[in-house]
């Protein structure tokens, strides 16, 4: 099977520890779908400061194809992460990109060659969907935006994940049922401690979250949504494959970062340090 993240990319920035990690959901949509077992590659455009090195380099070490990431001559989008005294993370802020991915017919024509891409509402793709739809099943993530925002996106969208965390049972059937009427094969619908659940050309699944101890839950969806869409594109039945998502999402849970190594912060650029 062969996957590719589209879109966003970010350094995480952790600065209670001094440490930033490679992240963003296209980027590690890819990266967890290696692990998980298939072929990926990432689409998108770095910086070209030290972080934006620090992202690519990460790719690469997870055996992730980076031929078609373009680099920017400018610095690299971060998030900045921090720990309060209880333990829990919370973001201190964010710096966009000075710059933004616009697909080519060139990239469109390679992207051809894939059986799924990922994308999110982090990436900023939404004018091109069609295009993006057009090439391969698409995957979209639409974290925690409305139903009315995905509504009109849900068209070209083969499986949407939405994050709905307290949200009520009626609610989730609804957006559910909605997304299938639009055309949507699949559904996935994370709920953090609570779990997934999950409704698959007909099937429906709730998956349980795994035990684990809690280091750092930043990634964990990622990991859940790329695993279960590679072993199910691997032939695993719809449980087995929630279980091994759920399963990949509680070890990213227990460590620093979504993955890799952290390398040693360095200091903000000043073009970043003048973004509202």
């Amino acid at each position: 099977m062969r996957i590719c993240g589209v879109g966003d990319n970010v350094i995480d920035r952790y600065l209670h520890c001094d440490l930033m990690f490679a992240g963003g959901n296209a980027l590690n949509f890819a990266v967890f779908g290696r692990q998980a077992g298939a072929q990926a590659a990432y689409l998108g455009i770095t910086g070209n400061d030290i972080p934006a090195g620090v992202i690519r380099h990460a790719l690469c070490a997870e055996g992730v194809d980076i031929s078609r990431v373009r680099i920017n001559e400018s610095f690299n989008a971060l998030s900045q992460i921090d720990i309060d005294a209880d333990g829990n993370r919370f973001f201190v802020g964010s710096v966009p990109p000075p710059y933004q991915l616009r697909l080519s017919e060139a990239d469109l024509a390679w992207l051809a060659d894939f059986d799924l891409l990922h994308t999110s509402d982090y990436s900023g793709l939404e004018a091109q969907l069609p295009q993006l739809a057009a090439c391969a099943p698409l995957s979209f993530d639409f974290g925690s935006r409305d139903d009315a925002w995905a509504e009109p996106l849900l068209r070209w969208v083969q499986v949407a994940t939405f994050s709905r965390s307290g949200s009520a049972p009626q609610a989730i059937e609804t957006l559910i049922a909605n997304a299938h009427a639009a055309g949507v094969a699949t559904v996935l619908v994370t709920q953090g401690a609570d779990g997934a659940i999950i409704s698959h050309r007909g099937e429906r699944h709730r998956q349980p979250a795994l035990p684990t101890q809690i280091v750092d839950s930043l990634g964990a969806g990622d990991a859940f949504i790329a695993t279960l869409l590679v072993k199910l594109g691997q032939g695993s039945t719809l449980a087995d494959a929630a279980h091994d998502a759920a399963l990949a999402s509680a070890r990213v849970c227990e460590r620093l970062g979504a993955f890799g190594s952290g390398v040693p912060l360095t200091p903000l650029p000043q073009e970043a340090k003048q973004q509202p």
